[in-house]
């Protein structure tokens, strides 16, 4: 399996509003990368973001916003193939269909409307057929991890690098469609495929950073995205006007379900493991880092609680979305419609492997001698030495050994530690 691509660290899609900031700390305490740190009474981002949303969902004040799209116009949508997550069947009722929720975008006036949930589908057997295959060849690295969430493979670049040989080395099923729509509509109208734009409805803000900074391809096929609560009135406008009968949505149930924790595996039959929320996704790492789950051919990671039904772009309440796309799996069935011999025919013609680059970097390199980063390592652990260990993160860094990085990196006084400094003082 090649490696990953190379990860630029200088573009955040995360803000903050001072305004509203209090410098309460709980964002800082919950990022997983520790990228976060409070000066002056307000929080800031100093460090590898990887897009988990985790302190949007902590902070009290709404002080911390994601940026989904860049200049996208909802009166431009003729210009744009629109694709949308599966997550979007589940945010208007039990009584709005999928095929409805498609019309109504097509009636928004999209170029081109594709429902995402029959290639799921199609990916999830193509999964079932890598995993047959690969378990034939001694020593191929188990679980596989899926390549779905945009966090989760930040998180294993970032904190667990030596577990990508375990992500699952095929392309994701929205990107799958943005490729096949640029190829196919650059092709009947002669145009070059990058003068086709592809947008896609997310209910999280890690599917831009995943645009703008791919980690498992050397590119996006994808060029923008908007949160589904940004389109959500719009759209529910138009579906309520719905006036043709055109069908547009062609995936069962197993596509439809890939929006919860457990859709994705439930569509492929592996065996396989579904986890969802950030701390349970670290406690799994850690577990396939230490040697466990090696027969387990699949982990379905989502750092949302309840996968993606828990993003923050969400609108209908997560179990209640739940709720809506089970009913949906028991009217549309929970057995795949895709044509078995024509999906291993693409799998054999390289139809869904992902196109990885060079090994990634998500954290900045550092620029000093191994001997200077030794004695950085020793000043560290020096100054840790002397700090009260109580993790309270007053001081304005995530945690005790944090703060002395911070300290020995001249981002931080030593008089940042309050107990430090009542220390000094006497």
């Amino acid at each position: 399996m090649s490696e990953l691509s190379s990860v630029p660290v200088n573009i955040n899609y995360v803000e903050f509003d001072e305004a509203l900031c209090n410098g309460c700390v709980l964002c800082m305490k919950v990022c997983p990368t520790k990228a976060i740190r409070v000066k002056d009474g307000k929080a800031h981002l100093q460090g590898v973001c990887i897009d988990c949303a985790e302190c949007l969902r902590v902070c009290p004040r709404g002080a911390i916003k994601a940026i989904t799209h860049e200049d996208f116009n909802l009166e431009d949508t003729r210009n744009y193939v629109v694709s949308a997550s599966t997550v979007i069947y589940s945010q208007f009722g039990e009584n709005v269909l999928p095929n409805d929720i498609l019309l109504g975008l097509k009636r928004m006036g999209f170029r081109y409307v594709h429902d995402q949930s029959y290639t799921s589908e199609m990916f999830s057997f193509a999964l079932k057929v890598h995993i047959k295959q690969t378990r034939k060849i001694a020593d191929s690295p188990f679980p596989l991890i899926s390549p779905v969430c945009p966090v989760v493979v930040r998180l294993i670049a970032y904190r667990f690098p030596s577990l990508l040989k375990h992500v699952l080395p095929l392309t994701t099923p929205r990107e799958i469609v943005a490729r096949e729509a640029k190829k196919r509509l650059s092709a009947k109208y002669g145009a070059q495929a990058e003068q086709i734009k592809v947008l896609h409805i997310t209910p999280c803000p890690s599917k831009m950073i995943s645009i703008k900074e791919p980690v498992n391809q050397t590119h996006s096929y994808l060029d923008t995205t908007i949160g589904i609560n940004k389109i959500y009135e719009v759209l529910n406008k138009n579906i309520q006007e719905i006036d043709e009968d055109l069908v547009l949505h062609h995936s069962s149930g197993a596509g439809l379900a890939w929006g919860m924790s457990g859709g994705e595996i439930a569509g492929s039959e592996v065996n396989g493991l579904a986890i969802s929320g950030l701390r349970e996704t670290i406690l799994y790492l850690e577990k396939i880092e230490m040697g466990l789950l090696q027969d387990i051919d699949y982990l379905e990671l989502r750092t949302c609680p309840e996968g993606c039904l828990g993003g923050p772009f969400t609108v209908a309440d997560k179990y209640l979305a739940k709720h809506h796309l089970q009913k949906f799996i028991q009217i549309f069935g929970d057995k795949t419609r895709v044509k078995y011999g024509y999906i291993i025919k693409l799998y054999k013609e390289g139809w869904f492997d992902a196109d990885w680059g060079p090994a990634p970097s998500v954290t900045r390199p550092s620029h000093r001698a191994i001997n200077e980063r030794i004695e950085r390592i020793n000043r560290v652990d020096k100054i840790l030495r002397t700090l009260p260990r109580r993790e309270c993160g007053i001081c304005g860094s995530p945690d005790c050994r944090t703060f002395a990085e911070d300290v020995v990196d001249g981002n931080a006084p030593i008089e940042n530690c309050f107990l430090m400094r009542d220390n000094l003082g006497k």
